[in-house]
């Protein structure tokens, strides 16, 4: 597996926004995000925090596990300016707490190799004009232990971490996109296609190991007859390509985008799954997410 290096968490523990917008502007998103897997000890999850200084019904805290085929989800509101709520802590410092009647956990998340910049080709598109959204990924090594309905588990797994802090509205802005994240042994792979509300395509993504990140130019996905993934090909800049397979499915989650509310929304699912990567065992998910528009 890949060694843990000794790099702190730079772009990815910046501080949350508190006072970034007002009642007038766009809203604000301020998201931390932490996706692990580790199929050969039965545990894979996700925490994902959402707050926001004038977003009302977009703060929110969620934990979504699976430990042993048990499934727990908590969902809980987020004050303005922090990411912790009642039960749920995301340290920014790589500490993640949960303390909840149906799950407790306590992990600590260690970078992987380099961040991915997402803002740094300009494919997502900014809600404000010359205000673009901040995107970074990056892998990360995550031990520890949860419990869930009395079910304990050692955690030593691997997983990708994320901090997006900017102008957001993803229904009004994304039509469908796929999001492709794994771990293969030396390697960190997050590639992402977008179909925007204009009618764009546009592909952004990174193959990351120790050498350095090769970019991606486009992405070809093939899915099964229920739209689930079955693979890709990832064409880099370079001229080079390479080729994502599912060699099984482990389990998945829902994930809350918006708020609740009468119009357009964001239907999103991630799918954990191992994968090969050119012939490489690995491991993560696929999320993928299309607009709802019949009201």
């Amino acid at each position: 597996m890949t060694a843990v290096t000794d790099t702190d968490w730079g772009p990815l523990a910046e501080p949350v926004h508190a006072d970034a917008a007002g009642p007038g502007d766009p809203v604000w998103k301020d998201n931390g995000y932490l996706s692990f897997w580790n199929p050969d000890g039965e545990v894979f999850g996700t925490l994902h925090v959402s707050t926001s200084p004038n977003g009302e019904g977009a703060r929110r805290a969620r934990c979504s596990m699976s430990v042993a085929g048990r499934i727990v989800e908590v969902v809980e509101g987020l004050p303005v300016g922090g990411f912790t709520s009642d039960s749920i802590h995301f340290g920014l410092d790589g500490t993640v707490r949960v303390d909840h009647p149906t799950i407790t956990m306590d992990l600590v998340n260690r970078p992987l190799l380099t961040p991915a910049d997402y803002a740094a080709n300009g494919s997502i598109p900014a809600l404000v004009p010359d205000q673009p959204l901040q995107h970074f990924q990056q892998g990360t090594a995550v031990t520890g232990s949860v419990s869930v309905d009395g079910v304990t588990r050692s955690v030593d797994a691997r997983g990708m971490r994320d901090r997006t802090w900017g102008f957001r509205d993803e229904s009004s802005q994304w039509v469908e996109y796929i999001g492709v994240v794994g771990v293969f042994e030396d390697r960190f792979l997050t590639v992402m296609k977008f179909l925007g509300a204009d009618g764009s395509l546009a592909a952004d993504g990174f193959v990351i190991d120790a050498d350095g990140a090769v970019s991606l130019a486009d992405l070809h996905v093939t899915r099964d007859a229920a739209a689930r993934f079955v693979s890709c090909r990832i064409d880099h800049r370079d001229g080079s390509s390479s080729t994502v397979t599912t060699t099984s499915r482990t389990g998945g989650f829902w994930v809350p985008m918006g708020r609740e509310q009468e119009g357009p929304a964001l239907a999103t699912y991630d799918d954990f799954l191992s994968f090969s990567l050119d012939g490489v065992p690995g491991a993560g998910f696929v999320e993928q997410a299309a607009l709802h528009r019949v009201i």
